[in-house]
């Protein structure tokens, strides 16, 4: 095992990075550093340096495999689907036994929801490369998608005993038992796996976390600012001339992760005129400027049209990056940790419209427990239920805060009431949008089979409308009982029953 392996293993990524930038120095021709550079920048979740180094190796060594592969995994990561399998196809043309970009598709099948095509290929890199543990959790999560639990839950078991296992490797297959558990009404000891997965996440993730605003102190932050800010630089935000390039409306889908987002996007995708984009990094860049202190925030309230276009101009090129073209359409920009970011829906999108979508919220911090996440600030809260919790409580408190503040024009959706009257639902969504009924929108399944969706409520959707998520949490009441006096003051406001 290399030194950077071995670093990235004791979650000490910025040493690893230290280390593989020092090869780079030192050998700036060899693939190998610049993969090693790659591979140490995505683990510790920082995309866009993964893929400059991934480039840079290219340059280097243009057409080497393994580096092809990296800036793969570094695309899908983002999101960038299509451009990530293209250069797994590319390298598969040429060595066709290659494991990483067979790993690579076969993931991506997964994700997809091809069983049959996922299946194909992991009959194929299990015939090259026999025994290899992460062939074993991507066969087992195939398993789960197909509804083949029992033999998921006794793979999975077996594997979690695997002395090959690095502690993330180790996390995903708790997790994924955790989910084989649930679907077998094992409710306890998928929370016990779930719990245990989140806690090794949580230790590999400390040292980076450390000395950084957690989810609930940013929150908490943004609340007394606005709290205290005067609303009168809040009331008005310079207005970007139309072009013909621009979208016909802009809407905006937040709340909170794993509030019903994902069904709600898949039913307005199914519109004709909606052009819809999951979870991208949009306003990644006005936040990092803006949100992350007073002076930021200060300069944002009084923002001028001069100073707001070069950021409008980064996010539409954010969009265009996923290969969308939005002009003359409806476009959906869905991101459920994007409350936060209201304030820069109000200054750089003024005529913007918000979705916020709501679910109980003993519902949304299990399954936030439960589900397996891209590590980042937020997500590194959900590695432990307290903290989960306290994130939630955060988050709709700030809400409450930007709605005396904020002149959004926000319309609530309550997940349980859209799952009740679904049609009826989307007819009073569309009424508040200002989008005409379309039939198509009836069927969120047969969209999101239709499209790439990579959230972890995928398999559900694909699924069709159920209730299976509704009250959820009353299976596991006694792993969350810690954490009910935080989230009990929220059932009751927004009027769950206790």
């Amino acid at each position: 095992m290399d030194r950077e392996s071995e670093l990235l293993r004791a979650g000490r990524f910025d040493e690893a990075i230290a280390h593989a930038v020092r090869r780079t120095q030192g050998t700036p021709q060899a693939p190998e550093a610049w993969l090693a550079l790659a591979q140490a920048q995505l683990a510790a979740r920082r995309p866009e340096a993964a893929l400059a180094a991934s480039d840079a190796g290219l340059t280097a060594a243009p057409g080497d495999a393994p580096l092809l592969c990296a800036k793969a995994g570094v695309l899908r990561s983002l999101s960038r689907v299509d451009e990530a399998t293209a250069l797994y196809r590319q390298v598969l043309t040429r060595e066709p036994d290659h494991f990483d970009a067979g790993f690579g598709v076969t993931l991506l099948a997964v994700e997809a929801g091809d069983w049959a095509g996922a299946e194909t290929w992991l009959r194929r890199l299990a015939a090259a490369h026999p025994g290899r543990p992460d062939l074993q959790w991507l066969g087992a999560r195939a398993a789960v998608g197909l509804g083949d639990l029992d033999r998921a839950r006794g793979d999975l078991i077996q594997l979690s005993r695997d002395p090959r296992l690095a502690p993330d490797q180790r996390a995903d297959v708790l997790l994924l038992l955790g989910e084989a558990l649930d679907g077998l009404g094992r409710a306890r000891e998928a929370f016990a796996a779930a719990a245990e997965g989140k806690t090794i996440q949580r230790r590999l993730y400390a040292e980076r976390a450390a000395g950084r605003e957690g989810a609930a102190e940013r929150f908490a932050r943004l609340a007394a600012w606005f709290a205290a800010a005067d609303p009168a630089p809040w009331r008005t935000a310079p207005a970007p001339p139309r072009t013909v390039e621009d979208p016909a409306a802009h809407l905006f889908l937040v709340g909170f992760p794993r509030s019903g987002t994902t069904l709600l996007e898949q039913a307005l995708a199914g519109h004709p005129q909606v052009v819809s984009l999951e979870e991208a990094p949009t306003l990644a860049a006005a936040h990092a400027e803006f949100l992350g202190s007073a002076e930021g925030l200060a300069r944002l309230a009084v923002l001028s049209e001069s100073e707001a276009q070069p950021w409008r101009a980064r996010y539409w090129a954010e969009v265009a990056a996923h290969g969308l073209d939005p002009a003359g359409r409806v476009f959906l920009d869905k991101a459920p940790a994007g409350t936060e970011d209201l304030p820069l829906v109000a200054k750089l999108f003024p005529k913007a419209r918000v979705l916020f979508a709501i679910r109980d919220p003993r519902d949304v911090v299990l399954s936030c427990l439960r589900q397996n996440f891209q590590m980042n600030a937020l997500t590194y809260a959900f590695t432990d239920l307290a903290s989960a919790a306290q994130a939630y409580a955060g988050c709709m408190a700030l809400a409450e805060v930007y709605r005396t503040v904020l002149p959004v024009d926000l319309h609530e959706v309550r997940h349980e009431a859209l799952l009740d009257d679904f049609a009826g639902g989307l007819a009073k969504i569309c009424q508040a949008i200002g989008l005409a009924f379309d039939p198509a929108m009836a069927d969120p399944a047969a969209t999101a089979r239709r499209r790439t969706v990579r959230t972890p409520s995928a398999p559900q959707v694909r699924a069709g409308l159920n209730r299976q998520g509704v009250g959820r949490w009353r299976s596991y009441a006694p792993g969350l009982a810690p954490v009910l006096p935080i989230l009990d003051p929220w059932v009751r406001r927004l009027g769950y029953e206790v």
